[in-house]
């Protein structure tokens, strides 16, 4: 995972640019009458590919500014995403190599798990601050959904980040 640091940026700089471009289409304004179209959170399952397949390209700073950014685009509570995404994140970042050691299912569940969990926290801390939540049924839609993603983004995702497959 030793790369240029020429490399390294232009993957920084391919990450912002589809990050601009989800939060983009996710601003455009759209002809229904839901009052929030729940999309899967496209940002998380492409962010959790990122840190468990390339830990380096992805740090703290970088991934708490564009999940700032988002939060205040998206009108969210600012920064309760952020931490939430940024804590986790970096559990995920720390046991990045140990991904790399096992079979694709285990990382699959483990960041299955870990999106559930930031979805719950995400909940949990709304209710208690007495800040308005969506039904549960759709955050439950959105969290199967991002799960659902995770896999096709690590498809996608394989060439461009140099992925490396086990043969076990």
């Amino acid at each position: 995972m030793t790369d240029l640091p020429t490399r390294i940026f232009k993957l920084r700089f391919i990450y912002l640019a589809i990050i601009t471009l989800f939060l983009f289409l996710h601003t455009l304004p759209n002809q229904t009458n839901f009052d929030f179209i729940f999309l899967p959170d496209v940002m998380l399952s492409l962010t959790f590919v990122w840190i468990v397949r390339r830990p380096d390209i992805i740090g703290p700073i970088l991934l708490t500014l564009t999940f700032l950014f988002a939060d205040i685009l998206l009108q969210r509570p600012p920064a309760l995403w952020s931490l939430i995404v940024l804590c986790i994140g970096m559990f995920l970042r720390a046991r990045a190599i140990e991904f790399q050691e096992s079979f694709f299912i285990y990382e699959w569940a483990t960041a299955a798990g870990l999106i559930i969990c930031c979805y719950t926290l995400q909940y949990i801390a709304m209710r208690i601050t007495a800040i308005p939540v969506y039904d549960p049924g759709l955050i439950v839609i959105q969290t199967a959904s991002a799960i659902i993603l995770y896999p096709i983004f690590v498809w996608l995702f394989r060439p461009l980040l140099k992925i490396k497959i086990l043969d076990n």
